[in-house]
């Protein structure tokens, strides 16, 4: 079963709203700083939607770079009987992160001889 396309595209999606949250804060910053806008219009607004989205894509971004080194953590275990002791915490993490690494997890799966 395919997953969600926020699920298959988290790394894109997630640096894609931390860099659309650093140019919103910028350019609300330099229209604040030039002295331009008033304090209520569109640049405050800019400002405080841009560290919002920059905020959510970086801890989006740090908690599947976090599942992705997990995950290739306890991936790598050579020894049959560590992965199989693992084995709850390395399904969950391949549930949560793309289709690929169920892929990954199911040809390890084959290697040891596991269904």
């Amino acid at each position: 079963m395919a997953k969600p396309f926020s699920v298959e595209r988290t790394l894109e999606l997630s640096a894609l709203i931390t860099l659309v949250g650093i140019i919103l804060a910028v350019i609300g910053l330099a229209d604040l700083s030039a002295g331009t806008a008033g304090f209520g219009g569109w640049s405050i607004w800019a400002l405080m939607a841009g560290v919002i989205a920059f905020l959510f894509g970086i801890f989006w971004l740090a908690g599947y770079l976090r599942n992705v080194r997990d995950f290739k953590a306890l991936i790598d275990e050579q020894s049959k009987a560590a992965f199989i002791k693992s084995m709850d915490d390395i399904e969950y993490l391949a549930w949560k992160l793309p289709m690929r690494y169920e892929e990954e997890l199911m040809e390890k799966k084959k290697r040891f001889g596991l269904r």
